[in-house]
């Protein structure tokens, strides 16, 4: 069996995993990075592909991680503009709203408030009038005006991951792809390393000093050898991509569903529109994700009253994608209330393993940064500092020269 030895093993090559690479490369450390497909391809490449504050955070006060998505969307303005671009968004008020005027108004001034010393112009609410001439296509039924405001969308994620993932490579980490881990070994009361096996089937091991468990929904597979408890209870998003259509907005919308007065994104996307998403529990295996046919029904049908033009169908869809987002495991019944903060979990009886439960696209920076942070502490080495806040990815400073 091959042996090597790193400071840190990362498992799983999402955006966490690959910021968690980048950070502790670029401080020095030994790392290798294990992902069992390609960088990117689970649940990072099936998002809504926003970079943004979460607005409907506020509804359950989290005003802590709405301040921290909207400081880190502010850093990827800087560091990645090649990737990550200003996207406007209209939020439509109908009478028969949940959430009606004077609460967005509300939630629209403490999103500015939160956001101080921002690129992205505030916000503006708008009249029925100047609402139907923006955009014609929305629904005029009880429509009472709107509220514009802007967040940012990275088009392609996985260019974001990968990106990450290159970087952590140029300084020195070693990353393999399409390798599985098959076993966290033990001893001692620690893990002393991890046990993978590659596209060639030849068994290796790497020992370690500090082991990361970042595999998204997968986490619980990973620690299916150390017999840890449940740590996710994941909820599946689903999407449908569709051509452009009459009534389409030129930017995104922010809608209210009719049916369950959950939010629901339509967005320009590369020449194209997606539509998403759902959220609901997924108990299977995340391998297994598929758009079911009632999400579909439910995308299609709130769009089309939400865009009465687009009479939108089945066979208008080029393509549906979903993953699992992965979310702490809670008894919480209703998706909404489950909080998408991240934890770093410390297993109390393997000190030296550390599983990313949560987070978001938008945060995954500023995680890796509180991770490589605890590394070294397990490490008991003095942390260089972290500079990921203002060192460009390396295509943004090749595009500026």
């Amino acid at each position: 069996m091959v042996r090597r030895k790193f400071d840190v093993v990362v498992i799983g090559a999402g955006i966490n995993g690959a910021g968690i690479a980048r950070d502790a490369s670029m401080r020095g450390l030994k790392v290798l990075l294990i992902d069992k497909g390609e960088p990117g391809m689970g649940t990072t490449v099936a998002s809504t592909r926003l970079i943004h504050g979460g607005l409907r955070y506020l509804e359950h006060f989290e005003l802590g991680l709405v301040r921290e998505s909207l400081r880190e969307r502010e850093i990827l303005l800087r560091t990645a503009p090649h990737l990550v671009r200003p996207l406007a968004i209209t939020i439509p008020i109908y009478k028969q709203s949940k959430r009606g005027r004077l609460t967005i108004r509300a939630g629209m001034i403490v999103y500015d408030l939160l956001s101080w010393g921002k690129s992205l112009p505030r916000h503006r609410m708008l009249s029925r009038a100047e609402t139907l001439k923006r955009w014609p296509g929305l629904n005029p039924d009880g429509l009472l005006g709107s509220a514009l405001y802007h967040d940012a969308q990275v088009e392609f994620p996985e260019r974001l991951v990968m990106e990450n993932v290159v970087s952590a490579r140029e300084l020195g980490a070693e990353v393999l792809t399409h390798t599985r881990v098959t076993n966290l070994a033990v001893e001692n009361g620690k893990v002393s390393g991890v046990e993978f096996v590659g596209e060639d089937g030849r068994k290796q091991f790497a020992e370690a000093f500090v082991v990361i468990n970042a595999a998204g929904p997968w986490i619980d597979q990973v620690l299916e050898s150390v017999k840890s408890p449940k740590l996710i209870g994941g909820t599946k998003g689903s999407h449908l991509v569709v051509p452009a259509f009459p009534g389409a907005p030129a930017n995104a919308i922010y809608v209210e569903a009719r049916s369950d007065a959950r939010p629901l994104f339509v967005i320009p996307w590369n020449k194209l529109y997606l539509i998403g998403t759902t959220d609901v529990r997924f108990e299977g295996d995340p391998d297994a994700v598929r758009c079911e046919p009632w999400e579909i029904d439910y995308l299609l049908s709130e769009t089309n009253l939400a865009l009465p033009d687009a009479h939108l169908t089945r066979d208008n869809i080029l393509y549906a994608y979903s993953g699992v987002r992965p979310l702490p495991v809670t008894s919480d019944k209703d998706e909404q209330n489950i909080t998408r903060r991240h934890f770093i979990r410390q297993h109390p009886e393997l000190p030296n393993l550390l599983s990313i439960v949560g987070g978001k696209l938008t945060t995954y920076r500023n995680l890796a940064e509180e991770c490589v942070d605890l590394i070294f502490q397990k490490l008991g080495k003095e942390s260089p500092p972290c500079r990921t806040a203002s060192e460009e990815l390396r295509s943004a400073a090749f595009i500026r020269g």
